[in-house]
């Protein structure tokens, strides 16, 4: 069995979909309605939906919920960051947690619509 997809519930679908696209590597597949609903795709073939809440529904996740993207190197976190920064996102600082007994560098982002994603890299 293999996990096909996500769907995120978004006020900003548009500037989300730009956010995954532009700083992690998904690509459009499809876009239907004005920015009511995008299809990417990640560079493994995993299937990111991003979607406009029903009529009257609220966006919003529980405490908690996140997105979390793996990199294969501390540095690369550290880049990371770094270019969201750059991008005029406000990222958090890069923390270094312990993880069972995997020490992590990690950092957090708002992305657009309020969507937390996390970035973190094991420490050898």
């Amino acid at each position: 069995m293999k996990l096909n997809h996500i769907n995120l519930v978004t006020t900003e679908v548009a500037g989300l979909a730009r956010f995954f696209t532009s700083h992690f590597g998904f690509e459009f597949v499809a876009v239907r309605g004005k920015d009511a609903f995008a299809v990417l795709r990640g560079i493994d073939g995993f299937i990111l939906n991003l979607m406009k809440p029903g009529k009257g529904e609220p966006a919003s996740y529980p405490d908690g919920f996140h997105v979390g993207f793996f990199v294969g190197k501390p540095e690369f976190v550290h880049a990371k960051r770094a270019g969201l920064a750059d991008a005029g996102l406000q990222p958090g600082e890069v923390q270094h947690l312990m993880r069972g007994r995997i020490q992590s560098t990690t950092f957090y982002c708002h992305a657009p619509g309020g969507v937390l994603v996390e970035v973190s890299a094991s420490e050898g």
